[in-house]
Formats: C-alpha cells, sequence, structure tokens
C-alpha cells in the first residue's frame, strides 16, 4: 500500500471526515461502491489481485474478474470500518463482533505465563482485531513498519493508543526487537503480519503450490520465550458483522525446521475460505 499514490495523511484526514457524517451502513455501502468502481482504474493493484487470486481460486475471466471486483468493495468497506473504530465508543465497535472463536486459546497463553505471538496476514480486518483483544482486557503490542510518511506513523500510534495498544516500529529502531521479547516476557501479547516479509525477515515457503516467502519473525520470537503462536483473524461476515477467529497455537520446532512452513499452512486454509479478503496487491508469487 505504501507505493499508493492515495496513502497519505491528507486521504485519511478526508476519509475520516466522511466516514464521520455518515450512518455506518451507508458509509460501508459507498465504501463498497467505490471499491468496485476504483477497481476498472487501480491497473498494478488489479493485475496483481487477478494474479494472486487465479492461483488461490483457480478462477478465469468473468468469475476471476468478479471476485477481483468484490475484492475491491470489501477491502473498501474495511477502511470505511478502520476510519469508524477511530471514532466509535467501545460499546459500538463490541457490536460490529457476530461471533467470537478460538479466545480460550488466548486464556490458554495467559495462564502459561509467556504472553502470545499473534500473527495475522492482510486478511480481513486485522487492525480490527488487535482493537477487539485490547478491548477484552489483553496488554498487545502491535509490531509493525515505519509508514512511508511521520505524520502517518503518528496518526496510527494515536489510533492505536486510544484503546490502550502499543506500537512498536521495526527496521528504524535496531533495539525493537529487545522491547518485543521484553513484552512476551512480561506475559503480554504481540501482533505482526507475516504474509509479507520485510528487511532480512523472508524465509520462503510453499503457498498454493508455488513458492513465496513469510517472516522468520515468529520463529525467532518463540525461540527467545516460548510464547504460544497463534493464528489470528477478523472475517466480515454476510450483514457487515464480523467473526473474530482465532486459531489453535502452530506446533514450533526448537531448531526452526518447518515452523514458516507450518504457519503458511494454516494461511493457507484461512485464505482459500475467504479470497475475497485477501488484500495483497503486490505479487506474491515471483
Amino acid at each position: 500500500m505504501t507505493g499508493n499514490p492515495w496513502y497519505r495523511l491528507d486521504t485519511f484526514r478526508v476519509a475520516l471526515r466522511l466516514v464521520s457524517m455518515l450512518p455506518r451502513d451507508v458509509a460501508q455501502e459507498v465504501a463498497g461502491a467505490i471499491g468496485r468502481a476504483g477497481y476498472d482504474f487501480a491497473r498494478t493493484g488489479r493485475e496483481a489481485a487477478r494474479e494472486n487470486l487465479a492461483r488461490i481460486t483457480g478462477l478465469r475471466d468473468l468469475m476471476l474478474e468478479e471476485i477481483c471486483r468484490e475484492n475491491f468493495d470489501r477491502f473498501l468497506r474495511m477502511l470505511s470500518d478502520y476510519f469508524y473504530c477511530s471514532l466509535a465508543p467501545p460499546m459500538k465497535i463490541r457490536r460490529l463482533v457476530q461471533e467470537w472463536q478460538g479466545f480460550e486459546h488466548i486464556v490458554a497463553a495467559r495462564k502459561r505465563g509467556k504472553g502470545g505471538i499473534l500473527i495475522t496476514g492482510h486478511l480481513g480486518n486485522w487492525e480490527l482485531g488487535g482493537i477487539l483483544l485490547a478491548l477484552e482486557g489483553v496488554p498487545l503490542t502491535v509490531v509493525t513498519l515505519e509508514e512511508p510518511a511521520t505524520g502517518l506513523t503518528q496518526w496510527r500510534e494515536a489510533y492505536r493508543s486510544r484503546i490502550g495498544i502499543k506500537t512498536v516500529s521495526v527496521g528504524a529502531d535496531p533495539f525493537s526487537f529487545v522491547g518485543i521479547v521484553s513484552a512476551l516476557r512480561r506475559n503480554e501479547f504481540v501482533a505482526l503480519l507475516v504474509d509479507r516479509p520485510y528487511g532480512g525477515s523472508a524465509v520462503p515457503v510453499q503457498f498454493f503450490g508455488a513458492q513465496t516467502s513469510f517472516s522468520s519473525a515468529p520463529t525467532l520470537l518463540w525461540q527467545h520465550t516460548g510464547a504460544d503462536v497463534i493464528p489470528a483473524f477478523v472475517l466480515q461476515k454476510p450483514g457487515g458483522r464480523y467473526v473474530s477467529l482465532l486459531a489453535p497455537p502452530v506446533p514450533m520446532d526448537p531448531d526452526g525446521a518447518g515452523n514458516a512452513q507450518r504457519i503458511a499452512a494454516v494461511f493457507e486454509t484461512i485464505v482459500r475460505r475467504n479470497p475475497e479478503q485477501w488484500f495483497n496487491y503486490v505479487p506474491i508469487w515471483k
């Protein structure tokens, strides 16, 4: 998203203003319509979506076009809720959730006393996932890259801190890893995206029958802390509400062998069921 000319603070402010003026259901319909119309103009993102979703779904021609257009629709609806949640009180945010699945994995991890490594991807509404957990009293740190502009970095940090979420930006701070490990040792939770690795964190995996890269960060954090590695997703359901899905902890090997592949296998299962909500607009298989 960082290469998108619309991905800047001024755009965020305009979107926030528009969403604040509309009821949520109206904002959702407007956002979806913009997404479907914008599909025809976003050439780079459209081509990447076609390539990625063709491999995931096996669809071609008109059927592939329709699921790609729906994907853009869902992406804009997700962004609309991103801005909605920056303004809404906790009670209204909680009402967005239709169903919780797997919260017992969070409870079990806290009882173990080693915290938890929450792994997610560009699927569904990942920012809402962190908000929902924080509202349930889960101490959470989100691991992220620096935004392309300082103003955006500060905006996102303020967005999260309103709910009590901490942010650690990796890459710029050489001591960020120490801070993340310290949070886990305090029996807290850290959340990170793993389907688009950054810097030197890439490790090869088989994903939908071809090689791509996932992040090695979950394995490294697990080796230092022994914290449970828990896949976490928030997926939109028909009608506009969400299901919060926390999968069982991924079995981890002490020597690191196969850990990233096991994570990729869990992601593949979830993405296969929800291709219209996998928002990767860059080529995943090069």
